[in-house]
C-alpha cells in the first residue's frame, strides 16, 4: 500500500480522536459511518454484527449510510438472509473468521463479476484466495457458495455491481464487526490503506462497547440468579455497605444494615464465628474486593418469607403487616394496639389474608407460611 499524505495523516488524527471521545456506552459506528463513507470517497457504507445462534445466525446490529432502504429495513433484509444460510457463507465464517482476514482491509471486485469466475480480490489475483484463508480444495465450493446464496442479497439491496473495501473487525477469533464501503469505481491503495490504519482504533472502541453490553448482560444475570435464591441476599463492600440486594433482602437491609455491615467487616478481617450467613468474596479487575452475602438467620428468613408469600399472595402492605403480626402469634386486639388501629378494622384484613392465602384459620396460615417461601 502507499504512503499517507500530510492531508490524510491529519485525517486519520482527527477519525481517531472522534473514536476516542465519544461517551462510553454510545455507540461508536451509527455516529461515524459518513465521515468514514466522505474519508474513503465511498458511495455507501455499511457496518453489522454476527450473532452465532445454535441453529442460525443472526444480525445483531445494521447500520448502512447512502442506502435507499431505511435502517430497519436493513437490518430486516439482513437478517432474513442470514437466517437462511449454512455455516459457514461467504468468503468469512462469522463464527471464527480466518487469522489472514482478521483486522485486514481488503478490496473485493463486485458480486456480478465474481459470478463470471474472475477473483475475488482484484489487487492480489494470485495470491486472492490465501489472503482469504481459502484453501484451493474449498475454492470451487466457496465460490458456488457466494454465487448462490450472497447474489441474492447484493441484487436486493443495489450491490452486485459495487467494489467495496472491507475489514473484519475482530478481538482475538471473535467477529466485532464487518466494516465496508462500496462504490462503482475501483477503490484505490490509498483508501485501502486508510481503512487499515483505522482497524486498531475501531478495534479498541468496538471492544469497549462489547465489554460494557457484557457486564449489563452480568449484572442482569447476577440479579435474577440472588432473586431466583428465595433468601435475603446482598452484595457489599468491605465496609458493609449494601450495593446491591434482592427483593427477599431489602426490607432486612433497611430495618438492620447494621448487622449486615458487622457481618462483612468480620469476615475481611478473618474472624472466626461468622455464623447464620454465608460469605463470598468476590473479585473483579481494578476493583476492591466485594462480598456476596446471603443470610440464613431465623429473623432474616421470615422476613424473606413475608416479603415473597406477600407478593405471591398479592397482599397490600397493610395485609402484609397484619400478616407478620400473625405469624408472630399476636391476637387481633394487640395487632389493633400495635397498628393503631381498630380491632374490627384488623379482623377485616385478617379474613382477606386468610382468603388470599387459600387457608381457613390462624394456625393453618402460620404453618402454610413456615413451610415457604
Amino acid at each position: 500500500m502507499n504512503q499517507l499524505d500530510s492531508r490524510d495523516r491529519a485525517l486519520l488524527a482527527d477519525l481517531r480522536g472522534q473514536l476516542e471521545v465519544l461517551e462510553p456506552g454510545e455507540e461508536v459506528l451509527p455516529r461515524l459511518l459518513g465521515t468514514f463513507r466522505e474519508s474513503l470517497r465511498a458511495e455507501r457504507m455499511v457496518s453489522y454484527g454476527v450473532e452465532v445462534a445454535p441453529e442460525q445466525y443472526v444480525a445483531s446490529f445494521c447500520h448502512g449510510v447512502g442506502f435507499p432502504q431505511p435502517q430497519g429495513e436493513l437490518l430486516e433484509t439482513l437478517n432474513g438472509f442470514l437466517r437462511q444460510q449454512p455455516n459457514p457463507w461467504g468468503y468469512y465464517d462469522p463464527a471464527r473468521p480466518a487469522p489472514a482476514q482478521r483486522n485486514r482491509a481488503l478490496h473485493f471486485s463486485p458480486h456480478a463479476q465474481v459470478e463470471s469466475q474472475a477473483p475475488p480480490l482484484p489487487d492480489a489475483p494470485q495470491e486472492g484466495w490465501r489472503r482469504l484463508g481459502i484453501g484451493p480444495e474449498e475454492e470451487a465450493q466457496v465460490r458456488q457458495r457466494v454465487s448462490t446464496a450472497a447474489g441474492t442479497l447484493y441484487r436486493r439491496l443495489g450491490m452486485e455491481h459495487m467494489f467495496q473495501v472491507r475489514a473484519l473487525v475482530c478481538e482475538g477469533p471473535a467477529l466485532l464487526a464487518w466494516v465496508g464501503a462500496l462504490r462503482s469505481e475501483p477503490f484505490t491503495p490509498r483508501e485501502q490503506r486508510l481503512l487499515q490504519e483505522l482497524i486498531p482504533s475501531l478495534q479498541r472502541r468496538l471492544s469497549v462497547e462489547l465489554r460494557l453490553r457484557e457486564a449489563g448482560l452480568l449484572g442482569s444475570a447476577l440479579e435474577a440468579a440472588l432473586e431466583a435464591l428465595g433468601q435475603p441476599a446482598y452484595v457489599l463492600t468491605a465496609t458493609g455497605r449494601v450495593v446491591h440486594a434482592n427483593s427477599a433482602g431489602k426490607a432486612w437491609a433497611e430495618r438492620s444494615p447494621r448487622a449486615l455491615a458487622d457481618v462483612t467487616r468480620r469476615y475481611a478481617r478473618g474472624e472466626q464465628g461468622v455464623t447464620d450467613a454465608s460469605v463470598t468474596p468476590l473479585r473483579v479487575p481494578g476493583l476492591s474486593t466485594h462480598y456476596l452475602l446471603v443470610d440464613r438467620s431465623s429473623e432474616a428468613q421470615a422476613s424473606a418469607r413475608l416479603h415473597v408469600l406477600s407478593e405471591r399472595w398479592e397482599l397490600t402492605a397493610r395485609e402484609a403487616e397484619v400478616m407478620e403480626h400473625i405469624v408472630q402469634g399476636a391476637s387481633n386486639k394487640t395487632i389493633a394496639a400495635r397498628l393503631g388501629c381498630a380491632e374490627r378494622t384488623v379482623e377485616v384484613h385478617v379474613t382477606h389474608v386468610l382468603s388470599k392465602a387459600q387457608v381457613e384459620s390462624r394456625s393453618a396460615l402460620i404453618a402454610k407460611f413456615f413451610q415457604g417461601p
